[in-house]
């Protein structure tokens, strides 16, 4: 197709016009489905985030509380939080991002999920409640030997009651001197009584039951930052800073795109801007010289029979209309050639 002809240059124009704005929706479309996917990956790690807290939370409430309630809540944010970070391994894989760090956050949610599964295990042997676990067997021990034979004796029934006083600060203060206390006490009591069988049992039990309680709060941390406490706190932390990494691996991502978006949308534009400005520069300086010939045509034309040239006429309208015109200027020329011709005779024909 020759664009020769004000009709092309306008179908050339327009053609631009749409090829443009379709690159551009179509570019458009493209990234913004880009940045939609990465932006809710982003929404996915920032819902983790708040799953993490939850779950810190329900922790908390747990050691506060030992209600087994706020385990399962801790169970079902961490089904939650697993479920999300599957969501991250596709897209850490399209945009090669390091999956190991997902692996690894995995594998930190598992041992955080598994240490607190542990703390849970180990609460519920120490006990619930004051009347579950070994707390319970104590108290059951306790009140079978203040009701026994040891309590007529003054001297062991003082003994006694230091140790349930040492115990009960113990599980509340977690210190080792009253752990201390309650060893040594027991111990001397079981030897002041050892030639009673009856007793001694009960005795050996409720000394074994003291230091079984002394065990798992050892196991279970005297601080937080000792035992399983300790363990499970790193855990959380370790998951904390490892969503942050991942977080971070993603973010120079969507900027990414984000800048890819305005690259290839102000390119397109440009682009389609310089393309149709061109054209139109280009026919509006074809028609300027074709009207200027024109108006030159029509002044020449007064004073002679001058032809117009069609190839210095850019478009095809204007150089059918010189056509016309020159078949003009020859009919006009052949007319007033005849009516000479004629007006010759008819003096030759006076003159006679």
């Amino acid at each position: 197709m020759k664009f020769d002809s004000i009709k092309s240059r306008l179908v050339l124009m327009t053609l631009i016009c749409v090829i443009g704005m379709a690159m551009l929706v179509i570019s458009q479309h493209y990234f913004t489905q880009r940045l939609i996917g990465l932006n809710q990956q982003r929404d996915a790690l920032l819902r983790m985030g708040q799953d993490l807290l939850q779950m810190r939370r329900h922790e908390k409430d747990f050691l506060l509380r030992h209600g087994t309630d706020y385990f399962d809540k801790f169970l079902q944010q961490s089904y939650l939080f697993k479920g999300r970070l599957t969501t991250l391994v596709p897209m850490f894989n399209e945009y090669r991002l390091p999956v190991a760090d997902v692996e690894s956050l995995s594998a930190s949610m598992e041992a955080y999920s598994g240490v607190f599964q542990q703390v849970v295990s180990l609460q519920e042997r120490i006990g619930l409640t004051q009347n579950d676990g070994l707390r319970g067997r104590i108290s059951e021990l306790e009140k079978v030997l203040n009701e026994g034979a040891l309590s007529q004796d003054p001297l062991s029934r003082e003994l006694l009651t230091n140790i349930q006083l040492a115990t009960r600060n113990y599980q509340i203060t977690q210190e080792g001197y009253y752990a201390k206390l309650m060893n040594e006490m027991t111990e001397r009591l079981v030897a002041d009584y050892r030639n009673s069988s009856t007793l001694d049992e009960s005795l050996i039990q409720y000394r074994e039951a003291l230091l079984q309680l002394v065990d798992a709060f050892t196991t279970f941390g005297v601080t937080h930052n000792e035992g399983l406490r300790g363990e499970f706190r790193q855990s959380a932390h370790n998951v904390e800073t490892q969503l942050k990494g991942v977080d971070t691996a993603l973010k120079p991502m969507i900027e990414q795109q984000e800048g890819q978006v305005r690259i290839y949308s102000l390119s397109i534009a440009a682009l389609t801007s310089i393309v149709l400005i061109l054209v139109l520069i280009k026919s509006f300086a074809t028609f300027h010289r074709a009207f200027v010939n024109f108006l030159t045509f029509f002044y020449r034309c007064k004073r002679q029979y001058q032809m117009i040239d069609t190839r210095k006429l850019g478009f095809a309208e204007l150089k059918s209309l010189a056509e016309l015109a020159n078949e003009m200027v020859e009919s006009k020329r052949d007319i007033e050639a005849r009516l000479a011709s004629v007006e010759a005779e008819l003096a030759t024909k006076k003159a006679s």
